[in-house]
């Protein structure tokens, strides 16, 4: 109980630094977590694995590199694979949903779409299956391993619609996200999903909207330091409005983030892993 409580403390704080842009330290913290949980047979020492791989795979992702991000999705997902198709609660269900919902991702930036959409349903029946008794979350860690993964499997679902050309149905799926990211405790998670809304908005034509909302993103993602979210917030401004002043700012974020590793394809994992 203990080693997995330190487990998901590194895996949390990992994920903190990759929100802030600072990748090259948030795989420093996975290289030193891997190795503590790298013989260990326990279901829930398994899934932190899984969980670390997937979230090495999501900063590629976001830094554009789907084609490498696949293999450590893929990989994440053998970790867990006797967790399918019905993980028990918590972390091991966590880790199978993620593993399912980012390899959809990859999929759906290498133009793969229906591969993406059958592995969406393969995780919704992980995800949205969960027993009637089970308790509602409450706490930080309920959140993390049962509400955070539903509300990733909801954005890639808009995205997957949207990528398609299915504005309709990409807005209902962002207008779920949103409900769903109302009450979380993630700052990370509630402006990102603004940012899939503004997408929807745009898709559908509503350009001054999507524009007015992209650029809230942008400035609710640098007030609390969440630089790949501006980054992301800033791109989709651009596009939206080329004439307007958020080029140069732009061009400065990309910098910073270039600075701090985020675009460093150094696929750092535990022996055995890389490939």
């Amino acid at each position: 109980m203990a080693e997995q409580a330190w487990a998901s403390a590194r895996w949390r704080e990992a994920v903190g630094h990759g929100s802030r842009g600072a990748v090259a330290r948030g795989r420093a913290v996975l290289d030193e977590l891997d190795p503590a949980l790298r013989h260990s047979g326990d279901v829930d020492a398994r899934a932190m694995r899984s969980l670390a791989l997937s979230t090495r795979a999501s900063w590629l992702r976001q830094a554009g590199r789907h084609d490498f991000a696949a293999g450590l999705d893929g990989r994440a997902a053998v970790e867990v694979a006797d967790q399918f198709p019905s993980p028990r609660p918590g972390w091991a269900r966590a880790a199978v949903g993620d593993a399912l919902v980012g390899l959809a991702a990859d999929n759906l930036g290498l133009g793969r779409f229906d591969s993406s959409s059958r592995l969406l349903i393969r995780a919704g029946d992980v995800l949205v299956g969960r027993g009637e008794n089970e308790p509602a979350s409450e706490s930080v860690d309920d959140w993390l391993v049962d509400g955070r993964v539903v509300l990733r499997w909801h954005w890639v679902n808009a995205e997957n619609a949207l990528y398609r050309g299915d504005a309709d149905t990409g807005r209902q799926w962002a207008e779920r996200a949103a409900n769903l990211a109302a009450e979380c405790p993630s700052t990370h998670h509630k402006v990102k999903t603004r940012l899939i809304v503004a997408a929807a908005m745009a898709a559908e034509g509503d350009s001054a909207a999507a524009t007015e909302r992209a650029r809230e993103v942008v400035e609710d993602a640098s007030t609390a330091g969440l630089l790949p979210l501006q980054w992301a917030g800033l791109q989709m401004v651009v596009a939206l409005s080329p004439a307007g002043a958020e080029l140069a700012r732009l061009n400065d974020v990309t910098a910073k983030l270039r600075e701090s590793g985020f675009f460093r394809v150094g696929i750092s994992c535990p022996a055995g892993t890389a490939g």
